[in-house]
């Protein structure tokens, strides 16, 4: 396959009639623990004509109440090589047992370890999907700069033993080509996972709902301004709490709210203590399976990052629920917001800017609104769950065709 080829793959192509072309084809989506997130893609795979296998480290629960296959394998998040081997022993025996023909992986750890596995057990496709570059190349220290050597082998490896590895962002693949040794024939971009645009705004409740959560809040009177992120440093929690201190001295009643799972202690976790620390200004919520109500309440979306973000879903998710967004100028971020255009970039750790930014738009609402209109259009044009299939429908075409062309010069 060409390079040029490959990275014109993000353009979406019909899946009418794919049933027939895809029948009889099993293919192992593995992930984290937070697999279930791409159930409604595993199911548009299913309606496809493929055979989906979920393979993740999480709970069963939710791919049995959709009807789909679940496999459950370990897998830790932190360095620990022993447990690591044991985890492609796992995918290993799970690929012997299923014969898939393709296995798709997401993120940092499956996209190496279900390669590695995959190769192993000889599955003729093998896929990596990198969402981000993740916290290890987001810090500088002499430990991290240890890892990283380590990660970067790693993914060269698996860059040269996967079919292709696909990225999400234009920063990340060309990261990948500088660093990694990718191949460009072996590389593509998809911008993100996809969101369902249908499934996600039917959660979001009707007026009286919205009504009743902002006097829950107690925020019946002033602007909202929300940040829905993993409790990490890099995310910018403290650029918030810190922006969230000057603009309340110029709107008194603008209520902060953090939204987000306080993460497992290590590098880069902030505690409890830090967090109430910063109440006075900030509230935290804790971790919240109501965020498209919340973004329905909300004011403005804050997404001060500078993790290494693939396609952040939150800003999607802020799009299709009518929520004004500022975001830090980092990749990932820049994907989905324009400046001034649909939403607004700032620096990123510069909590002075990000906010003078939130004042500036606290106090124009019809600005707030109309960059709102355009990102909700952006968003269903661009990331839309049915687009991103489209896409990945083409690329296991094209990865079949490919197998069976080699299959027949191989006996030809």
């Amino acid at each position: 396959m060409a390079t040029t080829s490959m990275k014109q793959l993000a353009a979406p192509v019909t899946s009418q009639g794919a049933s027939s072309r895809f029948r009889g084809i099993r293919i192992c989506i593995v992930g984290g623990e937070d697999l279930n997130l791409r159930i409604p893609f595993l199911k548009r795979l299913q309606e496809a004509g493929l055979e989906p296998v979920a393979v993740g480290s999480g709970c069963e629960g939710p791919f049995r109440d959709h009807g789909l296959r679940f496999t459950k394998y370990r897998m830790c998040r932190g360095i620990n090589p022993w447990l690591d081997l044991g985890t492609i022993k796992q995918l290993s025996e799970v690929f012997a047992r299923e014969h898939p023909t393709i296995v798709h992986a997401f993120d940092t750890k499956p996209s190496i370890y279900a390669v590695w596995a995959a190769h192993r057990t000889r599955v003729p496709i093998r896929i990596r999907t990198v969402t981000g570059l993740g916290e290890v190349y987001s810090k500088q220290s002499f430990f991290w700069q240890t890892v990283r050597l380590l990660l970067t082998t790693m993914h060269r490896w698996a860059s040269n033993r996967a079919q292709i590895t696909v990225f999400y962002n234009e920063s990340d693949y060309t990261f990948a080509m500088q660093h990694w040794r990718a191949r460009p024939e072996r590389a593509a971009i998809v911008p993100g996972s996809g969101i369902d645009v249908d499934q996600f705004q039917s959660r979001i409740p009707p007026q009286e709902v919205l009504t009743s959560l902002r006097h829950e809040l107690s925020a019946e009177g002033g602007p909202i301004v929300l940040m829905v992120s993993r409790i990490l440093r890099e995310k910018g929690v403290f650029e918030f709490l810190a922006a969230a201190k000057k603009v309340r001295t110029i709107f008194p009643s603008a209520r902060f709210y953090l939204v987000g799972p306080i993460e497992p202690a290590g590098r880069g976790t902030i505690t409890t203590r830090q967090l109430h620390e910063a109440s006075p200004n900030v509230v935290w919520l804790g971790w919240r399976n109501d965020v498209p109500a919340l973004l329905s309440v909300a004011d403005l979306l804050v997404l001060p990052t500078y993790y290494g973000e693939g396609i952040p879903r939150i800003l999607l998710e802020a799009g299709l629920a009518g929520t004004p967004v500022v975001a830090s100028e980092v990749p990932g971020c820049t994907e989905v917001v324009r400046h001034k255009q649909n939403g607004w970039l700032v620096p990123p750790r510069n909590s002075e800017v990000l906010a003078d930014s939130i004042s500036f738009l606290l106090d124009r609402p019809q600005l707030r609104a109309e960059l709102a209109r355009k990102l909700a259009d952006d968003v269903v044009t661009k990331f839309s769950l049915a687009r991103i299939v489209d896409i990945w429908l083409s690329i296991y075409e094209r990865l079949l065709a490919d197998q069976r062309a080699n299959l027949r010069g191989r006996f030809s």
